[in-house]
C-alpha cells in the first residue's frame, strides 16, 4: 500500500490502516472485514497522486467504501463518533433502566465508542445526598430503588413501592440536573446512567443538548439469570436480588411506561453487543437530527 499523509486541522500524520480499522471495529464492523477495508481506503487515497489529503477527504473515502459494502449502520456510528471527537459540542446522553438491565456496562461501552470521557451514575449522586442529608429528613434515599418503600413514611394511597421510588427519583434527578447544567455550561460531554432517570418526572429545559434513553429487559427469566451471574462477583447474599425480582420487574414496567408516554426511545437489553449497537444507532439518529451532522 502506498504511503499518504493526512492533514487533520494542521496536524499532518501518515495514514495508518490499523488506526482506521480500530475505529471501524469500534463502530461495529467485524474485525476480519475492518482492516481490508481500511487498506482499500489508503490505496484509493494514494492513487489520487496527492502526498497529503485532508481528514475530510479521508472521511469521504471511508464513507464511500462503507456504502459500497452496504455497511450503513457502521457508517452512521463512525460518522457520529468522528463528529463527537472533533467538534466537542456539549452533549449529555442519559441512559435509564432498572437493576440488571446492563445500564452501567452498556453506558461505559457507549461512551467509549462515541469518544465521551465522562460517565456518571445517579447512584453516585444518591450516595452523596445520603451522606449530606440525614435519613430522618429524606428516608427514601436510604434504600435501594426497589426497596425504597421500607423507609417510606406517608399516608398516601397507592403502590408504596412506586410512590417511594418516585420520591427518591425526584430528589436524585433534581441533584443530577445540577451536574447536567454544569456539564453543558462548561462545554463538556457526559453519559449519565441510573435507575433514577425517569422521563417526565422532572423538567429538562427543551434547549438543552440532553438525550434520554431507556433500557428494558423484556424476559423475566433472562432478568433472573443476570442476577445469578452477578452473584459470582458480588459480596451481597445470593438472594439479595432474587427475593426482590418482582419489585425490580415492577419498576421495569413503570420506567418503560413513563418512557413511552414521554416519547423516549426504549431499547431492549438482550445480548451485550447487540444492545450497544441498537442504542448507539438510536443515539446517532437523534444527534444527526439535532445537530445536522454532515
Amino acid at each position: 500500500m502506498a504511503v499518504v499523509d493526512v492533514d487533520d486541522d494542521g496536524v499532518v500524520l501518515p495514514f495508518a490502516a490499523s488506526i482506521l480499522a480500530r475505529d471501524l471495529v469500534t463502530a461495529g464492523m467485524p474485525t476480519a472485514d475492518a482492516l481490508p477495508l481500511a487498506r482499500r481506503v489508503g490505496d484509493e487515497l494514494a492513487s489520487h497522486g496527492q502526498p497529503v489529503v485532508s481528514s475530510a477527504v479521508l472521511g469521504s473515502e471511508t464513507a464511500r467504501q462503507l456504502a459500497a459494502c452496504g455497511e450503513y449502520g457502521v457508517l452512521r456510528r463512525l460518522r457520529v463518533r468522528w463528529w463527537m471527537r472533533t467538534e466537542r459540542v456539549p452533549v449529555v446522553i442519559a441512559i435509564g433502566g432498572t437493576s440488571g438491565s446492563g445500564k452501567s456496562t452498556v453506558s461505559q461501552e457507549v461512551a467509549q465508542r462515541l469518544g465521551i470521557d465522562a460517565v456518571v451514575s445517579t447512584d453516585v449522586v444518591r450516595a452523596i445526598l445520603r451522606v449530606t442529608l440525614h435519613p430522618e429528613m429524606l428516608p427514601a434515599l436510604s434504600e435501594s430503588s426497589f426497596s425504597a418503600q421500607r423507609m417510606f413514611r406517608s399516608n398516601l394511597e397507592g403502590n408504596r413501592l412506586l410512590v417511594a421510588f418516585e420520591q427518591q427519583a425526584t430528589i436524585v434527578s433534581h441533584a443530577a440536573l445540577g451536574l447536567v447544567r454544569r456539564t453543558i455550561k462548561e462545554g463538556h460531554q457526559l453519559v449519565l446512567n441510573g435507575v433514577h432517570i425517569v422521563p417526565g418526572l422532572v423538567d429538562v429545559p427543551a434547549d438543552w443538548p440532553y438525550f434520554s434513553y431507556m433500557l428494558t429487559v423484556p424476559d423475566r427469566d433472562d432478568h433472573r439469570r443476570r442476577f445469578e451471574a452477578r452473584f459470582a462477583t458480588s459480596d451481597r447474599p445470593a438472594d439479595y436480588y432474587q427475593s426482590r425480582l418482582a419489585a425490580i420487574r415492577e419498576l421495569d414496567d413503570y420506567l418503560v411506561g413513563h418512557s413511552r408516554r414521554a416519547g423516549v426511545p426504549v431499547v431492549e437489553s438482550v445480548e451485550f453487543e447487540q444492545t450497544v449497537a441498537d442504542l448507539i444507532d438510536v443515539i446517532a439518529m437523534d444527534l444527526e437530527k439535532a445537530f445536522a451532522i454532515p
